[in-house]
């Protein structure tokens, strides 16, 4: 017992030795790595990279109507942000009310009070709301959300954007482009959408639903507006049929669902699919648009009418018949001149011979 005593002192005694002379050696050089710990960069460091890509999951929450509160009631969500750089990076999460502009689709942050009837930031509560992000890190921020009692039914919209320490808010243009990989002045984000239960009223209709009224070939763009006279925002499925001049269906368009605010109006055209992509056609033409939008599968319609028809190729062929015509008919009248000449010459000879035999 004793002599493993001994022992065991030796060896702490060697360990201690050797512990601190290391100790004195990195001191000495300043390079002990755990002697300062790498501090977060923010927007004024001037080692601050060219790109600092944060990648924001989900862009959206609550677009499919999903995100239904009763007035008074408490809900928490949960937004995850990635540092996809290779530096720690320190990042502020702010809500901001957004309206959304004439086009429909591109998000206004609004910075002053705007009216109770569409707000949401103020119910907003980000737990946390500034955090450092380690390289490659990927971290959860959970976002209360209270809804007051006298809440208003119907939608209500925000966007909680992430950016770097005392770098002011530069939000891309389009909700559409509200994505991952982002410069440092290009703060990426996610849309809220919150719907308060109640009284809702839900009205829409199709305006200038229209094609080309002329084409030669496809394919052939449609264009439509949809106008949201609703207390919420939609999402409408729509569809557009194809009829023959004999009144048959011969295809069916399928148009790529978007948002529509409240009380906005957006326009859908090729970009979200509203194409026949039909190259040859042979007529006029019927297109019949069907959207259903809200909760109850409210129906609004629309109707146009457009020619597909390749008239240059129908007039270029017919030419080409005309002039194959004419050369028939200038042929045959050759050949049948041609014969009668000859009988012309077998009728005179035969009448010489005649005439010969009838003077012997």
């Amino acid at each position: 017992m004793y002599t493993a005593r001994t022992t065991s002192s030796k060896k702490w005694l060697s360990f201690s030795f050797f512990a601190g002379i290391c100790l004195a050696i990195a001191s000495a050089t300043g390079q002990l790595a755990f002697a300062q710990a790498p501090e977060p960069i923010s927007a004024q460091d001037s080692d601050l990279p060219d790109q600092v890509a944060i990648t924001v999951m989900p862009d959206r929450e609550g677009d499919d109507g999903s995100l239904i509160l009763k007035p008074g009631e408490k809900q928490q969500i949960q937004v995850r942000v990635r540092n996809s750089s290779d530096k720690p990076l320190w990042i502020n999460s702010k809500a901001y009310d957004f309206l959304v502009g004439d086009d429909g689709k591109t998000p206004i942050p609004v910075t002053s009070d705007v009216s109770g009837r569409w707000s949401l930031a103020s119910w907003l509560t980000m737990v946390p709301s500034s955090q450092v992000i380690a390289p490659y890190e990927t971290v959860a921020i959970n976002i209360l959300i209270e809804t007051p009692a006298n809440a208003l039914p119907g939608g209500h919209y925000a966007m909680v954007v992430h950016s770097p320490s005392n770098e002011p808010l530069t939000l891309v243009d389009s909700a559409d482009a509200l994505t991952s990989d982002t410069s440092i002045n290009m703060q990426p984000g996610t849309l809220l959408y919150t719907i308060v239960d109640g009284p809702i009223n839900e009205e829409a209709f199709v305006r200038d639903f229209s094609a080309p009224n002329f084409s030669e070939f496809g394919p052939v763009p449609f264009s439509y507006t949809v106008e949201n006279t609703s207390d919420i925002h939609i999402k409408p499925q729509t569809h557009i049929e194809i009829y023959d001049i004999f009144g048959r269906k011969v295809d069916t368009v399928q148009v790529e669902p978007r948002n529509v605010f409240p009380l906005k109006s957006r326009e859908f055209t090729e970009e979200e699919g509203a194409v026949w992509n039909q190259v040859w056609g042979y007529g006029l033409y019927t297109a019949k648009l069907v959207m259903s939008y809200g909760t109850q599968g409210q129906i609004a319609m629309a109707q146009t009418t457009f020619w597909l028809l390749p008239l240059k190729l129908i007039l270029a062929i017919l030419i080409i018949l005309l002039a194959l015509i004419a050369v028939i008919i200038s042929v045959r009248r050759h050949i049948l001149h041609r014969r009668q000449q000859d009988q012309e010459r077998i009728d005179a000879l035969e009448s010489k011979i005649k005439q010969y035999e009838g003077d012997n």
